[in-house]
């Protein structure tokens, strides 16, 4: 079903307004006029839409996995990010959702050419990595980010195995978190805020340490997303981190506690649905019955 434009529905309300107003007498005018010209701006502020495109983008953040090479990245022929070194993150690149083609050259040559699935609203880490052999092609590995509200004095944390080695534990302060995570998989947790030890080792065993230990300061409030890169072998392992800032739930510990009027019902007002539609919607309905019964008069 199309659409009405706003213009369109000006002309409709103000048909249905002369109308109206043809069968109506001095007093009965004179009083309706005021009301109904607010009750029509209401409505039509209410009324207007988020254009229908901006709900069909999804955000991609991709991570350049691969040490030692530099890369030239595009996606859909578009170039986002130019000589991205190893551990190198383009973030925040906007698209169109559905499957998009994303390209990764290197002087001229493709490294790796796949197409990626994007969901309408979604945000996905795009990680270009070499998978547990070291000796294979690239491939490509996608996390979606959860954009989730977390406490006000905690935040989120993603520890992604995308390095070239076989599966291995993830621990967190020396305690295994995830164990037997392969190459591809990651480790989702939500903690307090503070700094955390993190290091990954052979699956079952304490050493050799494939990485880390490595100091995590995690700040209250943001998603942490920590991808493990590159090949103990050659000494390449190093890792990318990045952040995204999330909603929170709760209240920390005041700083100022503000008095007097309007502070806390502002808040108040802020933080719940608009009214508005409702309210237009009633006045419309009360003042449609005003204007038939002055009509029979």
């Amino acid at each position: 079903m199309r659409g009405q434009s706003v213009s369109g529905q000006i002309r409709t309300v103000a048909e249905g307004v002369r109308a109206g107003i043809s069968r109506m007498s001095g007093p009965n005018y004179r009083r309706v006029i005021p009301l109904l010209l607010a009750v029509t701006v209401a409505g039509l502020s209410a009324s207007v839409a988020v254009p229908a495109d901006a709900a069909g983008n999804g955000v991609l953040n991709i991570v350049q996995g691969l040490p030692g090479r530099t890369l030239d990245i595009t996606v859909d022929g578009r170039t986002v990010g130019t000589g991205v070194q190893a551990a190198k993150i383009v973030e925040g690149v906007k698209v169109a959702a559905g499957q998009r083609r994303l390209t990764a050259k290197e002087g001229g040559k493709v490294v790796i050419d796949r197409q990626v699935s994007v969901g309408a609203g979604s945000n996905l880490d795009v990680v270009i990595h070499r998978p547990a052999s070291p000796t294979a092609g690239p491939v490509i590995t996608t996390y979606t980010n959860k954009l989730t509200a977390v406490a006000a004095d905690k935040a989120s944390v993603r520890v992604a195995h995308t390095a070239a080695v076989g599966p291995a534990d993830i621990r967190v302060n020396g305690k295994v978190m995830f164990a037997n995570v392969a190459n591809g998989e990651s480790l989702d947790v939500v903690v307090p805020a503070g700094t955390y030890s993190v290091d990954i080792v052979p699956t079952g065993a304490s050493s050799p340490v494939v990485l880390g230990p490595l100091p995590l300061q995690v700040k209250a409030g943001l998603l942490y997303r920590v991808f493990a890169v590159g090949e103990p072998n050659s000494k390449t392992m190093t890792v990318a981190v990045a952040t995204i800032k999330l909603p929170t739930t709760g209240t920390g510990k005041p700083d100022l506690v503000n008095t007097g009027t309007g502070g806390q019902a502002a808040g108040m007002m802020e933080s719940r649905p608009s009214l508005l539609p409702l309210v237009a919607f009633l006045a419309v309905g009360a003042l449609l019955l005003t204007v038939r019964k002055a009509a029979r008069r």
